[in-house]
């Protein structure tokens, strides 16, 4: 039986968000994709100059873009937009965070992948905290414990939105950015000997890659040996094979105001992921973009 999915994004915010729904309709085979919802950001260093409804909006379409050159256009009204406050803030109504209820009410479990500030689904939860014992969290967000602070983008954005995420018992995977998910490098040579087939959507995914890189480099000479982290393919491998992933379970941390995590003894069960394979998630990802090898 497929697994039936929600993807929570922030498409625009960098380009790991394209090649993460790219690598998610790949694996339709696995996944029952009920819907695209777009989560807030704002001054990212990708895209600096949005405002959060603006992102919003630049989300939208650029998903819209990747399943048309994905030719998937019957997916195109599974999309919706999300939040343009942070849960803190937010009161208005959005159409992502009324599809998260209404989906995960009617199946017997969903995961949502989410691969942005996980704001829309702390707004479902508190909307509907029924939903929480009917869904499963995979979130791509924060740092390890060896790191000790969370100023991560995904996190720091939104700490009320993790605090109630976290505080809510929901079924929930954390996948830490810096000592995790940062082995998911790549280079441009990498990316054009595996999306070698000539099509519209390897050339643009080699092409927005060239152009983020380049965007970080200040001399000639940053070029050499460079490589980029394709954060949010994380997500998407976990729940095609979690045996990719090295995790445990550990008592719930509490999410203290500062966004340091405070270890806890006796709280319930959550799952941190500790390291992955970063050649076996890599090796799926160029397989079923079926390169010639």
């Amino acid at each position: 039986m497929k697994k039936k999915v929600i993807l929570d994004t922030d498409m625009f915010n960098e380009i790991d968000d394209q090649f993460a729904l790219t690598y998610l309709m790949k694996s339709l085979d696995i996944f029952e994709l009920e819907a695209i919802t777009i989560a807030p950001f704002s001054k990212s260093g990708y895209a600096n100059t949005m405002t959060i409804e603006e992102g919003s909006k630049k989300s939208y379409e650029v998903t819209l873009k990747i399943l048309d050159m994905l030719d998937k256009p019957e997916y195109k009204n599974l999309v919706y937009k999300g939040a343009i406050k942070y849960s803190f803030e937010s009161e208005e109504k959005n159409d992502a965070v009324d599809k998260i209820i209404e989906i995960t009410k009617k199946n017997d479990k969903t995961t949502i992948l989410a691969i942005g500030a996980i704001t829309n689904i702390a707004l479902a939860i508190k909307k509907a905290p029924e939903i929480i014992s009917k869904i499963k969290i995979v979130w791509l967000g924060g740092n390890t414990f060896l790191t000790k602070d969370n100023s991560e983008f995904n996190f720091r954005q939104d700490i009320k939105a993790v605090q109630t995420v976290f505080e809510s018992k929901v079924e929930l995977v954390v996948i830490p950015c810096r000592n995790v998910a940062s082995n998911l490098s790549t280079t441009i040579y990498e990316l054009e000997h595996y999306l070698n087939e000539d099509t519209a959507l390897n050339k643009y995914l080699c092409d927005i890659f060239i152009k983020c890189k380049k965007s970080f480099m200040k001399e000639p000479k940053d070029e050499i040996g460079s490589s980029k982290t394709l954060w949010d393919l994380s997500a998407i491998a976990y729940e095609i094979n979690s045996e990719w992933f090295k995790s445990e379970e550990i008592s719930c941390p509490k999410v203290l105001d500062n966004g340091l995590y405070k270890q806890t003894e006796n709280n319930h069960k959550v799952t941190f992921v500790n390291d992955l394979y970063r050649n076996k998630i890599y090796q799926d990802f160029f397989i079923k973009m079926k390169g010639k090898y």
